[in-house]
């Protein structure tokens, strides 16, 4: 699929990670690198294309939103110093935060994304032996390490809650694997030279999008989510990157870089 089928979403052309949709697909949140030292949440209408701020106050650093199907909890990682991240898990309804801080300086988390039914968070973040995937609650508490050694990153869970796709390389190169919600159980869904990154599971939960390089450099792919049938998405020689699934299950957001500039498409899926 070449870039004339990809509808462009942005202009600006700036460096954007982390995509995804809220009300229904009427809009998109994304993390911008708004300049070298300052990361921000944008929230872009699709109808009409307007971006501004999903917090037009915020002074530090906030990246990685994630969202409840329902709208109620969502949230972000926010830096408030080079050494200093928490997860900020924002209750819409009753206009509150609850704050997860691992403290011990750096703590590298990364990824949080909600179960479907909002009761548990997971991200990445170091552990005793690696980068390993834990959970919390949505008050921020109850903590509970899903994995335990190599590296293991960009968790997501299926639209039924009850398995987590996730990146490792506790086989060697970074390979797709499903584990269940409780962790556990892990099965390997990709094997291929390179790196497969960032799985996003579909709402239907029957596909599972994710980047790879193994073709030579970053590009979007789509599988079914036993791992059979993978599919190329994107065929260009710049990066293709960060795949979130539109509610209707046809298309995805990606970021794509195009003749050095980083917008946000959307780009059908391949049957």
């Amino acid at each position: 699929m070449n870039s004339s089928k990809m509808q462009r979403l942005t202009q600006d052309g700036r460096m954007k990670m982390d995509p995804v949709f809220i009300k229904g697909g009427e809009e998109l949140v994304y993390t911008l690198q708004e300049s070298p030292t300052q990361m921000s949440l944008m929230r872009l209408k699709l109808a009409d294309g307007s971006v501004e701020r999903l917090h037009p106050q915020a002074t530090n650093n906030e990246f990685e939103a994630a969202f409840t199907p329902d709208g109620r909890y969502y949230a972000f990682v926010q830096s408030k110093g080079n050494l200093n991240l928490k997860l900020v898990i924002r209750d819409t309804r009753q206009n509150k935060d609850a704050v997860f801080d691992p403290g011990g300086g750096f703590s590298g988390m990364r990824r949080p994304t909600f179960a479907p039914d909002g009761s548990r968070i997971v991200f990445s973040i170091p552990g005793n032996n690696g980068q390993q995937i834990h959970s919390v609650n949505a008050q921020g508490l109850d903590r509970k390490e899903l994995t335990t050694s190599a590296l293991n990153s960009w968790p997501a869970y299926s639209a039924d809650g009850k398995y987590i796709a996730f990146g490792s390389n506790r086989d060697g190169d970074y390979d797709i694997y499903v584990m269940d919600a409780a962790g556990g159980n892990v099965r390997r869904l990709t094997k291929s030279p390179g790196m497969d990154l960032r799985p996003a599971w579909s709402p239907d939960g029957k596909q599972i999008a994710f980047t790879s390089n193994r073709d030579g450099n970053y590009e979007i792919y789509v599988m079914n989510a036993d791992g059979s049938q993978p599919r190329r998405v994107t065929n260009n020689t710049e990066r293709d990157d960060y795949a979130t699934w539109h509610p209707d299950v046809k298309r995805l957001a990606i970021m794509a870089e195009r003749a050095g500039k980083f917008d946000l498409y959307l780009v059908d899926v391949p049957a």
